[in-house]
């Protein structure tokens, strides 16, 4: 099911990318894709680990009751990090655009206010994978990215089309899903005060460490299109790097949807099954090799603005192949509580990243930069495997 609504969103997501392709330039695309960037790390930090936690505390919850009051905890922590993060938009625009020099100061004031909803995409998404309702999360997300393509089409045909007013129906996206989600789930604020304590319990451990590990991975999976917005002058190479990045997406979330499922059973097996890795490699290997050989093609005839992007289909398909690789591997390793191991994972990947983007765009550029992230993913892959045999190592001696 999960499966099937995120083919749906991807399928949405493409036709965005073709309404952004064919009536934005590279330029404003560009700006786009770095605002985006700076919203989705800098909402990352002011989440700071809630959301995963209460994934594990509505887990282990016991009844129908307990699930509600949990949720309405919940809630009330993400309406206060939504009110922070909306504020911190409006005060950080002047100082991005100094930093940054890009022209972004007034498209982020003018979508601070919707920018409140950030916070409650990765609240909603946790909330379900811990309550195992996945009906739920697929029809999340299918309104989520169906509302960001009605949005486009509505910019397209009143000529509204820019990176702000784009910008601005992603995150109305946000909003209108979640606000959806929130009611059929039904929290309970009555009682929630006992699982306020339990989740900033469960945070400051569990939850802190996969903070960490979250927050690495989202800046080393964006400090490429901020290293590129940092060392090159024009919006231009960044609106051609993330156009390709984006028609690349789906290879990981093929294998991501698959492990997102077994969240709940994986927390009660000894180890993850045979069957599941060999699914995976399966599809996200065959999804690679049909990128790399149909890819340049249907995005010369996609995106004619954006041929030049075509050379980047192979380090990004090898990027996407490592990532649905250890996808199953790392929901394994959240749903046991291993919050340190994946936390070490994410730290040495994003330090990898860092200092490779450091060199690599300044002398290869928008090339570089693929390449670096792509073998970045790879040594994020060995990792994964690497902790996760250890950690069934010590599961087998304590049997």
């Amino acid at each position: 099911m999960l499966f099937s609504a995120q083919t749906g969103s991807m399928f949405a997501g493409f036709f965005a990318s073709i309404i952004l392709g064919r009536w934005m330039e590279p330029g404003e695309m560009g700006r786009l894709a770095f605002c985006l960037s700076i919203i989705l790390v800098s909402g990352l930090v002011f989440e700071l680990g809630f959301s995963s936690a209460g994934a594990r505390v509505l887990a282990l919850a016991e009844n129908r009751e307990s699930e509600r009051q949990a949720l309405g905890a919940l809630v009330l922590i993400t309406l206060v990090i939504g009110i922070a993060f909306a504020l911190f938009i409006a005060a950080a625009a002047k100082p991005i655009d100094l930093i940054f020099s890009k022209d972004v100061r007034w498209l982020l004031v003018s979508t601070a206010a919707l920018s409140f909803f950030q916070p409650f995409q990765l609240f909603i998404e946790q909330s379900c994978q811990g309550l195992n309702q996945i009906r739920r999360l697929s029809v999340f997300q299918l309104t989520m990215s169906g509302c960001y393509l009605i949005g486009l089409i509505a910019l397209v045909i009143t000529h509204r089309l820019t990176a702000g007013t784009a910008l601005g129906a992603y995150l109305a996206g946000i909003g209108i899903a979640s606000g959806w989600a929130l009611l059929q789930m039904q929290p309970r604020f009555k009682g929630a005060r006992k699982y306020i304590g339990i989740t900033l319990n469960e945070t400051r451990g569990y939850g802190f460490n996969l903070y960490l590990a979250r927050l690495s991975g989202l800046a080393s999976s964006r400090s490429d299109q901020l290293a590129i917005a940092y060392f090159l002058s024009s919006t231009t190479p960044l609106g051609i790097y993330a156009i390709a990045q984006k028609f690349s997406n789906p290879i990981s979330m093929l294998g991501r949807s698959l492990a997102t499922t077994r969240f709940r059973a994986f927390s009660r097996l000894p180890r993850v099954p045979a069957r599941i890795t060999k699914w995976n490699t399966a599809v996200v290997f065959s999804a690679s090799v049909a990128l790399v050989i149909a890819g340049p093609f249907v995005l010369r005839f996609v995106f004619p603005k954006y041929s030049e992007a075509s050379s980047l289909l192979i380090p990004f398909a090898a990027m996407n192949l490592f990532v649905g690789l250890f996808q199953p591997y790392n929901i394994f390793l959240a749903a046991h509580g291993r919050g340190a191991e994946l936390r070490n994972i994410v730290l040495i990947t994003g330090v990898a990243t860092v200092l490779g983007l450091v060199f690599a765009v300044p002398g290869f550029g928008i090339a570089g930069a693929a390449w670096t992230v792509a073998a970045s993913m790879a040594l994020d892959y060995i990792l994964h495997v690497l902790y996760y045999r250890k950690f069934i190592r010590r599961l087998e001696r304590s049997e």
